[in-house]
């Protein structure tokens, strides 16, 4: 066994005052006259004898009270310390300081209340422990596990910051640092629990054998409306021509908000206001028509400047305008054609060629649509172009002639003419390539037939099936080429191939297989996400990475490899939300405008209910505390023991038995010298 509190122990030398007092205990006598010696003898001895073992047992009961007592307040604990390798407890500990920890209670921040708490832990366990302290940022060296005094000034130096990892990932990466450690595993999440953070409580079978507590740190009520997201309702940003800025509004009040403004702000000014009515713990759409700017660098906001919007109320967005993207054509065809000359951002380049007048630049795209399959020179060439281009090449099969050299060069099943009507299947829909196509998939869609196609017995060979027949034939495949893609179509683009070519669905199945690629700059990403941002200006890694800036705030930033070039890595910069240039290392030249925001997952102030809070506890059998209990209680808690309740109950007990004695002894003692004097 040992103390939280070992230095209350030194109260036991309070045991010496009933000892001192009992061998030093002066007494007063009395005398009472008797008439026979024999008789006053007898009662001398016996009442000696009685006193002499009533004054043992009080004394024993009283010094055992009293060392009772300080052991309790010692606080006793039996913890575990099994670890093979240092002998030490390892115990992670996450204490959370998004924003939602900046909010006040009893004149201090939930962070600071939270930090204390941490404090006590490390306390507790002192030297018998090496800690993990984590955040919602952590990374690196804070992933350690360090001596007690190192852990204190890692939770020392704490702020508030963006970001949010949701509960069931924290409790997943915390069991695996653990876990790999092959220590005595404890875990402490203490939050104020916020219903983003929390989410769905999950059975987590990761947190076997591990002791994880939920320590809350109690916080004011607030109420919130923001802005939860955006997009364009075009994907292009075409200078001079009309696009529409579709937002979500979500109200997290208690009253209804009609015909709230939200207005939209680019570098030139106010561009637009919205006007948006939502009930309340209900999210509405709005819209905000604007004239794209002829800017191909410009940022802009969507902002809530009315009372109830605490935080979230401003989403940061790129609006720069874009090129077009260029088109080019093996051969004239009015179906194809006639879906370019639909979208504003889509160029037809003259038809001199096969990749005649292509450049590198990943917003450009070929149609093959005959006369013929490619050779296997042309689809060599094609391969080559597209690797190394980051570019998109659309391939329509053409039913009278071989698909050999596609199937050498792009892996390309073996096919074989079928001319039986055969429907699209609507499984494909759901497909992650048609997630800017439908925002919700229609029930009974009017699906096209296919009457003349390429079978390939339902094999997809090196490509990935987007679209099939019902009977399992490919319709569309996907090829990915180094950082460039393909799409191979088993039908022709032609009446002889069915009815697609008329149907509704041609249009849009187009334009996103032009577009899927490279849809523009992005609007946003997420700070401190895993998300990464491509840029259109950079096709490789060079040695001296770009810089980050915007006001106040310059960094170097991290670049990673993404779908059609590098992008920039969300995950450590920036570190708050905002807009921000990325710039050439060494002469500045402006390389793309980058536009984060936070999280939403914290937009919602409330704290998740108590319900799915049990949920959690009673699913992963965790332990929940308010973390505004005593330092005392909490400490016991922490420790995994209840052994100075018992202590406290074992004094109790030993006060009552001195008192029962002193009561009933010498009543008892008097019957019995009566009894005897008659």
């Amino acid at each position: 066994m040992s103390f939280l509190y070992p230095v209350f122990l030194s109260a036991l030398l309070l045991l010496l005052i009933p000892l001192l007092v009992h061998l030093f205990r002066f007494r007063k006598h009395r005398e009472i006259r008797f008439t026979r010696i024999r008789l006053l003898k007898e009662v001398d001895i016996e009442t000696k004898n009685q006193n002499r073992l009533k004054h043992l047992i009080t004394l024993a009961c009283r010094m055992l009270a009293i060392a009772c007592m300080v052991l309790a307040f010692a606080i006793p604990t039996c913890q575990k310390q099994n670890n093979q390798g240092t002998g030490k407890t390892r115990v992670s500990i996450f204490i959370d300081n998004s924003y939602s920890m900046d909010n006040g209670r009893d004149g201090q921040i939930l962070l600071e209340t939270a930090k204390q708490r941490a404090r006590e832990i490390v306390k507790s366990y002192g030297n018998n422990g090496e800690f993990q302290i984590r955040s919602q940022q952590s990374a690196g060296a804070h992933l350690r596990f360090v001596s007690a005094a190192e852990a204190v000034s890692y939770i020392d130096a704490l702020k508030i910051q963006s970001g949010l990892v949701p509960l069931s990932s924290l409790l997943t990466e915390m069991s695996d640092d653990l876990k790999q450690e092959g220590n005595s595993h404890a875990a402490f999440i203490i939050s104020d629990f916020q219903t983003g953070f929390a989410g769905q409580p999950k059975k987590m079978t990761g947190l076997k054998g591990m002791a994880v507590t939920f320590v809350k740190i109690a916080s004011d009520k607030r109420e919130n409306i923001s802005i939860d997201s955006a997009w364009l309702q075009k994907p292009y940003l075409m200078p001079g021509e009309k696009n529409v800025i579709q937002f979500k509004i979500t109200n997290f009040t208690k009253e209804p908000i009609e015909d709230f403004p939200v207005k939209f702000y680019t570098e030139t000014g106010l561009v637009g206001t919205g006007r948006v009515s939502v009930m309340p713990g209900n999210s509405a759409v709005s819209t905000i028509e604007f004239l794209v700017e002829n800017k191909p660098s410009n940022t802009g906001k969507l902002v809530i400047e009315e009372n109830g919007a605490a935080f979230d109320n401003v989403l940061y967005v790129n609006v720069s305008s874009t090129a077009a993207r260029s088109v080019g054509m093996s051969s004239t065809n009015r179906f194809v054609e006639q879906v370019i000359a639909a979208q504003s951002f889509l160029q037809k380049k003259p038809n001199s060629g096969p990749f005649a007048g292509q450049t590198t630049s990943a917003r450009d795209v070929y149609v093959w649509v005959g006369p013929g399959n490619l050779s296997q020179t042309q689809a060599q060439t094609l391969k080559d172009w597209l690797a190394s281009s980051a570019s998109t090449a659309l391939v329509a099969a053409d039913l009278n002639g071989t698909t050999e050299a596609m199937q050498k060069v792009f892996g390309l099943p073996e096919t074989k003419q079928v001319s039986i009507s055969r429907r699209i299947s609507e499984n494909g829909f759901s497909h992650p390539f048609f997630s800017g196509v439908f925002q919700k998939i229609p029930r009974n869609m009017n699906v096209p037939d296919v009457k003349n196609y390429l079978s390939t017995s339902g094999i997809n060979g090196s490509g990935e099936a987007i679209l099939s027949l019902e009977n399992g034939d490919p319709l569309l495949l996907k090829f990915q080429v180094g950082t460039g893609t393909m799409y191979f179509f088993t039908s022709p683009f032609s009446e002889e191939g069915g009815n697609l070519v008329k149907s509704p669905l041609f249009l849009p199945l187009l334009t996103q297989a032009m577009i899927a690629g490279n849809s523009g700059p992005p609007l946003y990403g997420v700070c401190n996400s895993k998300e990464v941002l491509p840029i259109e200006n950079i096709r490789k890694l060079t040695e001296k990475p770009p810089v980050l800036k915007s006001d106040g705030w310059e960094g170097m930033a991290e670049m990673s490899p993404s779908q059609g070039g590098i992008g920039l890595y969300l995950g450590a910069q920036p570190e708050k939300a905002g807009n921000y240039k990325l710039l050439e290392n060494g002469n500045n030249r402006l390389l793309a405008n980058v536009a984060v925001n936070d999280s939403r997952l914290e937009s919602n102030p409330n704290m998740a209910p108590d319900d799915v809070m049990k949920a959690w506890t009673a699913n992963n059998n965790i332990v929940w505390m308010q973390g505004d209990n005593a330092i005392a209680a909490f400490q016991a808690k922490i420790s995994d023991t209840t052994k100075w309740r018992l202590f406290i109950w074992l004094a109790a007990v030993f006060f009552a038995l001195e008192v029962l004695v002193l009561v009933f002894w010498d009543s008892r003692f008097n019957k019995i010298i009566k009894k005897q004097s008659t």
